[in-house]
């Protein structure tokens, strides 16, 4: 979640080639392949555009404060150099990036860390910048009790991949977030974001208030507080606009695996449109809480001018394994009357549900309020109860299948003209269908 102080990511065009990222874990190191820009610093050396941080004064020796010295390697820097950063730890208290263009912040992997300093505010600021790589590095929150992380506002032009974030003093869980990466609402949308193959450990992932927006194949485990990856408002007017959240691994994330919506409940006239969330994972082995969840964080909280459209949620795998708590809704469109949110559009198709948890008596997939949407081709397995549509205008639910023990489907409140036709049951639950207030324009194949 959010203070009015955070904003969103980037998208820069890479060249990519094979590594092995080890991450971070509580007790050892699991190696994962994937892909990061072919950056070196051999290759920079060459353009003669490295600027070495040691050169300006940082000493990478984990206790002295490298803010100074960093800070003077950016300011001394030209577009299209390279600040690098030779293995060591750098411990920084906010360095601040205002008004610049084509800079790559460059490590040499996980032994290139930036730390962030005991009781500072976050790692870096980054605001009203273009054409922004940060690639090759480590960052370490240090014990972060909220907020933090590398901060954007107003950018354009971002690529941020195949780095490793992680806290590595965790304190207990209260009531605020604890960022990685975090896009923050400034005084224009960010743009062309790229955030790519890049793990996470025990903070959250947020890009608010952009447009085009790229955010693959990263891992994040155990994200404090409101979600894995999380798309908000953090204030009236906000706009959310081309997203593709692809490929991404979730695991025991607090709140959400991931979570796009109006967030404080009460934000107005905001927009989430042609947003994408296809063929990710979201695992819970120890936590409790939602899959995808869109909408409103709090349907009781009266709000107004909102849009949601175009909105896909397609190929994605949830699975909640025996250990967990009870699940909550795996898929969950939420709003109400009184919030006023209409999902105009809303796809919910080819998607993998599998519960082996006991109790929970939410719906697997929950939707509320859709007009004109598609709901088709989903599997849902061990639960106790499966897909229910409410108050929904113009919807079509169709092939999929529903293993459930309480109820299967369930379509309540219609709006009309809503058709539901081959959906399997499987098993023997209590009822297979439930429907209530349908209108004479629905067609229910049972």
């Amino acid at each position: 979640m959010k203070s009015s102080r955070f904003i969103k990511t980037v998208n820069c065009a890479l060249l990519s080639l094979c590594f092995v990222i080890l991450i971070p874990q509580h007790g050892g190191r699991v190696p994962l392949r994937g892909e990061i820009g072919s950056f070196d610093v051999g290759a920079a050396e060459r353009n003669g555009t490295l600027l070495n941080v040691r050169d300006y004064g940082a000493k990478g020796d984990g206790v002295s404060d490298d803010t100074a010295a960093i800070q003077a390697a950016i300011n001394g820097a030209s577009r299209g150099a390279t600040i690098h950063f030779p293995r060591g730890v750098y411990v920084v208290a906010n360095f601040a990036v205002k008004n610049r263009s084509g800079l790559t912040f460059l490590g040499e992997g996980r032994e290139s860390v930036i730390k962030q300093k005991s009781g500072a505010e976050r790692f870096a600021t980054f605001d009203g910048s273009s054409d922004i790589v940060i690639t090759k590095l480590g960052f370490d929150a240090n014990g972060i009790p909220s907020y933090g992380g590398v901060v954007f506002y107003a950018m354009n032009n971002v690529s941020i991949e195949g780095n490793w974030f992680w806290d590595g003093a965790p304190k207990p869980v209260r009531g605020n977030d604890r960022y990685s990466i975090v896009f923050g609402k400034g005084n224009s949308p960010s743009q062309n974001l790229r955030i790519v193959n890049n793990v996470i450990d025990d903070l959250q992932l947020e890009v608010n208030h952009a447009r085009q927006v790229v955010i693959d194949r990263n891992v994040v485990s155990r994200a404090v507080k409101t979600a894995g990856i999380g798309i908000f408002t953090v204030g009236d007017n906000a706009v959310a606009e081309e997203y593709q959240i692809t490929n991404n691994k979730i695991i025991d994330s607090l709140g959400a695996g991931i979570s796009v919506g109006i967030d404080p409940p009460s934000d107005r006239n905001c927009i989430f449109r042609r947003v994408t969330i296809a063929d990710n994972q979201v695992i819970r082995t120890k936590t409790s809480g939602y899959g995808v969840r869109v909408g409103t964080p709090n349907n009781s909280k009266k709000t107004a001018g909102n849009v949601f459209e175009n909105i896909r949620i397609i190929n994605n795998q949830f699975r909640i394994e025996a250990g967990a708590p009870p699940a909550a809704q795996m898929i969950f469109a939420n709003t109400s009357d009184t919030a006023g949110i209409v999902f105009s559009g809303l796809t919910v198709s080819g998607n993998s549900l599998e519960n082996a948890a006991p109790g929970g008596q939410e719906f697997a997939v929950d939707l509320r309020r859709l007009q004109n949407s598609l709901v088709a081709d989903n599997k849902v397995k061990g639960v106790v109860n499966g897909i229910a549509l409410g108050s929904a205008l113009s919807t079509e639910i169709r092939n999929n299948a529903v293993e459930a023990s309480g109820i299967a489907y369930t379509i309540e409140e219609s709006l009309g003209g809503n058709k539901a036709v081959n959906n399997r049951i499987v098993g023997q639950p209590r009822e297979g269908w439930k429907l209530a207030s349908l209108r004479a324009t629905d067609s229910v194949e049972k």
